[in-house]
């Protein structure tokens, strides 16, 4: 990986005066200054843009660090096994036709066979790779000079998104980078392997990611968690989340839940921030860069605009980002009401009118009185960046003076994300004191949620950060339909499950109703049976023996005319409560065994108001769950209701981690619902479950 990312050697593979990528990449190394040595590459020149040329890889002196293979991919595999046959151990494939949409097959074969042997590649499909320090600029994407040094690295799969982000950040946030690594399809060295050597890097304090796909779940954990115990931040952005490509569609499970909410639950148990939006995402790499790695950040804000309006937005923005607002104490109220005009607003968000830009004396109170209120919540103000008068010019300064001071989280934002080139010397002074400056009120605002996320994964404790992967070879046998070996291995994982009878005549269930008690649920049972209500095979509160010997009779002759013709009948008392949930577990090939909640009952699959995580779980993780769903009110007392039992659900959670952990392998996926939840002090227990082997 050094010799990849820190070459002292580059041979540039069809290396041309004319071919656009070629000569760009020829003329990004010159004006990189590079100070190692490059070799051209091609048969028809003898001198390319001043490097001296050769015909062929054989023909060079002795063998490069890197190879870049600026040529067409049958030429660019033969060029990387010359290549490789000479010593060099590291390459750039730009070119695609290794295996994309089923093309080049047999070449991504050669290069995978080079990778066994040692090759650690950039690519294919890609832009390629800037080593900012060094100007080992192996990339044919255009770049703008001069290039500048930070503490921010970016991994991408997508060029062009890779591009969006570094570029404008470096040329007019004026942020620092260290890397800046475009891998295409990352099938050789993988994003994963390029975190886990980024981590290690001394310099690098934010590493920023674009993925399609992941394939080393283990390693991308276990970097994590040195980036965690190092307080570097990792920050993700997957484009193309969409309903496509969800598997295990005969469960609910596997209905509600696909490849990117799987993924979303892995990042988080990695402790990695992941963004839901693009513009966000780059804001936020400013945000990680600047703002301090504090632990004892308070989850609250305060926002000072300059505008009504502009507090509004800001004030709407955090609401649904699900960030509080900081109280602003009495003492805080009235230095800020002194200060202010009449006609000022004393709320938080705090609009300051225009008189902050007018007033030199205004602002430097306002942050006075602001910073000296109780907590320590960050600070976000407003401040026009495309304008470099003396009022902006000072405000910044006012900033950054109360950053640097007090070494509190400060955050600049522009309102109008659209708004006038930013001015180099207000920028550079804002840097000064390392606060971000973020364009767009809302984008600002959402960038501030994942500081708060951060902080949280930072100070989870770390024995919470378990990861356990998908069993991909399991001997153990696929586990059994069978409704009522399951329920016994549910239990003994902590998962309360109603008591049930399996009957195979009335009299046997007369017998189990009346051992269970009064009223009792009659319920369809064969092998592939998941929604019994679909074939109508559930009768509910059967009190007599006549009901229940006619409930018997109907379920099962429902379930043989659908075609189950073994079926059987399930007695279970009925069970009431104050909600219904609903649990699922989904085995993920890729990342293992994620445990799936929300309310339950017949709309679940509507609604679709569930959330995921990877198992196992901790009780802080199940509760997490539970009050994370849209509709938790329901649980904890709205209107008057009664408070559930959201203790035994949690326990009932975490059993079911540990039954996907112990079983991971054996199945697809996996159903409780309805799960009937009592009222605080009386339990949770599963009714129905259904597995798709």
């Amino acid at each position: 990986m050094s010799l990849l990312l820190n070459p002292k050697s580059i041979a540039v593979v069809g290396a041309s005066p004319t071919r656009n990528r070629s000569k760009s990449l020829l003329q990004n190394l010159n004006k990189a200054e590079y100070k190692g040595e490059v070799f051209a590459i091609n048969p028809r020149y003898t001198d390319v843009l001043g490097y001296k040329c050769f015909p062929a890889i054989e023909s060079l002196p002795s063998p490069v660090d890197c190879v870049v293979a600026l040529v067409g991919a049958d030429a660019a595999i033969e060029a990387l096994e010359q290549a490789f046959a000479m010593g060099t151990r590291a390459a750039v494939v730009p070119s695609a036709g290794f295996g994309e949409g089923g093309h080049g097959e047999e070449r991504a074969a050669r290069l995978r066979r080079l990778a066994s042997g040692g090759m650690w590649a950039c690519g294919p499909n890609c832009f390629g790779l800037l080593n900012v320090k060094t100007g080992a600029t192996m990339y044919s994407g255009a770049v703008s000079f001069p290039l500048r040094t930070g503490p921010v690295a970016i991994v991408s799969q997508s060029g062009g998104l890779c591009h969006n982000a570094f570029s404008p950040l470096m040329n007019y946030r004026q942020l620092g980078f260290t890397y800046v690594i475009s891998c295409g399809n990352a099938s050789i060295t993988t994003i994963e392997d390029y975190i886990s050597h980024l981590v290690d890097d001394p310099e690098i304090e934010v590493i920023a990611v674009v993925i399609e796909s992941l394939t080393k779940p283990r390693l991308l954990f276990d970097a994590a968690q040195r980036a965690r115990e190092r307080r570097k931040s990792l920050i993700f952005f997957q484009p193309g989340r969409s309903d496509v490509g969800r598997a295990m569609v005969r469960s609910h499970t596997g209905a509600l839940v696909g490849d990117s909410e799987v993924l979303a639950a892995f990042l988080r148990r990695c402790g990695i921030v992941q963004i839901e939006s693009y513009d966000t995402f780059i804001e936020t790499i400013e945000l990680f860069a600047l703002a301090p790695r504090d632990d004892k950040l308070a989850h609250e804000i305060i926002v000072l605009s300059g505008s009504g309006g502009g507090a509004a937005v800001a004030a709407d923005t955090l609401e649904s980002a699900g960030v509080p607002l900081a109280p602003l104490a009495p003492q805080t109220v009235e230095r800020i009401s002194a200060a202010l005009p009449d006609f000022g607003s004393v709320n938080n968000p705090l609009d300051g009118t225009g008189s902050i830009y007018d007033d030199p004396s205004l602002l430097p109170a306002l942050m006075e009185a602001i910073l000296a209120n109780p907590g320590n919540s960050a600070i976000a103000c407003a401040i026009s960046a495309g304008t470099s008068t003396e009022q902006m010019l000072r405000i910044a300064g006012n900033f950054a003076d109360a950053a640097k001071n007090s070494g509190r989280t400060i955050v600049a934002f522009q309102p109008n994300p659209l708004g006038a080139t930013l001015k180099p010397e207000l920028v550079n002074r804002l840097n000064e004191g390392r606060v971000p400056l973020l364009l767009g009120i809302s984008e600002a605002m959402r960038s501030v949620k994942s500081l708060f996320t951060r902080q949280e994964f930072w100070s989870r404790p770390a024995q919470s950060l378990s990861f356990s992967e998908q069993v991909q070879n399991c001997s153990q046998d696929r586990l059994t339909t069978d409704f009522m070996i399951l329920r016994e291995a549910l239990t003994n994982a902590g998962v309360s499950v109603i008591p049930t009878r399996r009957v195979t005549s009335e009299q046997e269930a007369i017998a189990a109703a009346r051992e269970l008690g009064l009223p009792v649920a009659i319920k369809a049972d064969a092998s592939g049976l998941i929604h019994k209500s679909d074939i109508d095979g559930v009768r509910l509160g059967c009190a007599t023996d006549e009901d229940i010997a006619h409930s018997y009779r109907a379920v099962v002759d429902n379930a043989k005319k659908a075609g189950f013709t073994e079926a059987s009948a399930l007695v279970q008392p009925m069970a009431s409560g104050i909600a219904e949930a609903y649990a699922g577990i989904i085995q993920d090939p890729t990342f293992g065994p994620a445990v799936v909640f929300g309310l339950g009952g017949v709309f679940i699959e509507i609604l679709k108001d569930t959330v995921s995580e990877m198992a196992p779980l901790t009780r802080a993780t199940a509760l997490r769950m539970i009050a994370g769903i849209n509709a938790a009110p329901v649980l904890y007392g709205a209107r008057g209701r009664p408070h559930a039992d959201v203790e035994a659900l949690a326990t009932l959670l975490v059993g079911l981690g540990d039954f996907a952990v112990a079983n991971a392998g054996r199945f697809s996926a996996l159903d409780i619902n309805p799960i009937i939840v009592k009222a605080q002090g009386h339990g949770a227990h599963a009714v129905d479950i259904a597995l798709d082997v």
